[in-house]
């Protein structure tokens, strides 16, 4: 009885983080009218594409700017819902959109398995480390950590990774705890192997068992000296297990630094940056602390983990957890590609020492549920766009009602409306692209389509630009009441929601359409 009473509160803390996560799962899943999903990455050129080719070619992916384990795993759920007759059938047999969407799928749910797990590996960390209640709020906040709910819904590594150096920061307390007990030393090796496998970077969780063993010298009960070798060993053996055609066409894996494999996107990508997305914002460090940090997990939540620092510095079991942390900042702040999701691998630390501080509070009952009842608000923000009609099918049922030759900035992606299947960088028959040359619009026939996607960063870096003087002139020239502005706001949302992270917005970008 013991033992059930006490495996209860994990399951709690499990079944509340799928609950949350399943809300509004089918969002922007691919359809007959739409053949691409509404997130960018969930596209035939990443995940579901490899997919495709192990479908078509064998087990080699052909695509290795992610590692391999996330292809694999969504592959294996693919054929399991195959084999359950739970896959989408089309109208036609040439039909492409339903292996699109049940592959997707497949890869959603393994963001949700692993989202929901995340959650009990929080609860497990802050056990090892002698919280009681504090293990409970630890769990429950990363069940409703905003950021990780948000792409819990999306076939994305970056969800899975954080699972796997949860996982392993969880080992290594726990090895920490027994450090004569060699298998939790060889659990912590193995899971930063797949953490690797799932994202290169988050391999860098490597560094906490290494700390660990060499705390874990001083002490008394000494851990075996062949366990720092074979810690390394032991994860690069899982790595390789993972993705194991970084061996079997290293060439292949190693890519051609220009858009394609290891090294471009361990290399090239962070110098490069993306576009202009991260133009001006400053260093990485600061725009990650203010900016990108306080939408995965709010801001009371982030200064609570801050705060936190301070006593877990006292604890050395805390020290693995603290090098890791600091070491994987400095490198995500150096570079210059700066998507909110590259810091979810430092929340469920975050959140541990978050616990730790309300632990020390008085009255910690009450700081806990008013943390609790922030999270949960934050949730239902990222939530609230998933479960409401898109901008996007908003913008193309009105143009349907009102009538118009739509009007396109450029070629359609997945911020743009549907206004046919393919809409990934394909032209439209029928539907004019301008860019941003007014002249080109007859005002009496064509209706000019603008996705906050496609002028955001521009009227940010060049308020005087050709962007921001086509945006004032389609608002003069328009007519008031038929023109529309198509945008998700939900109206319980935090304050400070006004402009958002790029990978943020993905689910409910403003859509503007000018009659």
């Amino acid at each position: 009885m013991s033992r059930l009473r006490s495996s209860l509160v994990p399951l709690a803390v499990f079944v509340l983080a799928l609950v949350v996560r399943c809300i509004g799962f089918g969002w922007g899943l691919p359809e007959a009218t739409r053949w691409g999903s509404y997130h960018p990455d969930e596209s035939t050129h990443q995940i579901v594409g490899a997919v495709f080719s192990i479908l078509r070619d064998g087990p080699n992916p052909h695509f290795f700017n992610y590692p391999s384990l996330s292809i694999y795993a969504t592959g294996v759920i693919y054929f399991v819902l195959q084999i359950a007759g739970l896959t989408t059938q089309g109208t036609s047999p040439n039909d492409v959109w339903p292996v699109v969407r049940d592959i997707i799928v497949a890869g959603r749910l393994f963001s949700v398995l692993c989202g929901s797990l995340t959650a009990v590996c929080a609860w497990g960390m802050a056990k090892e480390v002698g919280l009681r209640r504090g293990a409970l709020l630890s769990g429950i906040l990363l069940a409703l950590c905003p950021g990780l709910v948000q792409h819990s819904h999306f076939a994305t590594v970056d969800v899975p990774a954080t699972f796997f150096v949860a996982a392993c920061l969880w080992a290594t307390l726990r090895a920490m705890n027994h450090p004569q007990q060699t298998k939790w030393w060889i659990w912590s090796a193995i899971l930063a192997g797949l953490a690797a496998g799932t994202k290169y970077n988050a391999g860098l969780v490597i560094i906490a068992p290494l700390v660990a063993l060499a705390v874990a010298r001083k002490s008394e009960d000494k851990p075996a000296k062949w366990l720092f070798p074979a810690t390394i060993g032991l994860a690069a053996l899982a790595f390789f297990v993972s993705t194991p055609y970084s061996l079997l066409s290293f060439s292949e894996f190693w890519g051609d630094k220009k858009e394609n494999g290891f090294a471009y996107e361990l290399l090239v990508h962070p110098r490069q940056g993306s576009g202009d997305i991260f133009e001006g914002t400053g260093l990485g460090w600061i725009y990650h602390l203010t900016f990108n940090l306080p939408f995965v997990l709010t801001w009371p939540l982030l200064i609570a983990g801050l705060a936190g620092v301070f006593w877990a510095a006292k604890d050395r079991r805390h020290w693995p957890l603290l090098a890791f942390a600091l070491i994987y900042f400095l490198i995500i702040g150096a570079s210059n590609v700066r998507f909110m999701r590259y810091t979810f691998l430092l929340v469920p630390p975050l959140l541990l020492w978050a616990s730790i501080v309300v632990s020390r509070l008085p009255k910690p009952r009450i700081w806990a549920s008013l943390l609790a009842i922030i999270a949960l608000i934050g949730t239902e923000n990222v939530l609230y766009p998933l479960v409401t009609t898109d901008p996007r099918d908003q913008a193309v049922a009105y143009l349907r009602q009102v009538g118009g030759n739509p009007t396109l900035i450029g070629k359609p992606w997945f911020y743009t409306p549907p206004f046919q299947p393919n809409n990934n960088n394909v032209p439209v028959p029928g539907v004019k692209i301008v860019g941003f040359d007014a002249s080109k619009i007859n005002p009496q026939t064509d209706t000019p389509i603008v996705s906050e996607y496609e002028v955001r960063e521009a009227v940010r870096l060049h308020p005087d630009g050709p962007e921001a003087r086509f945006l004032a002139e389609a608002k003069k020239q328009s007519v008031t009441g038929k023109s529309r502005e198509f945008g998700s706001i939900d109206p319980a949302a935090l304050p400070g929601r006004e402009f958002e992270p790029h990978d943020y917005l993905y689910t409910h970008p403003h859509v503007w359409l000018y009659r």
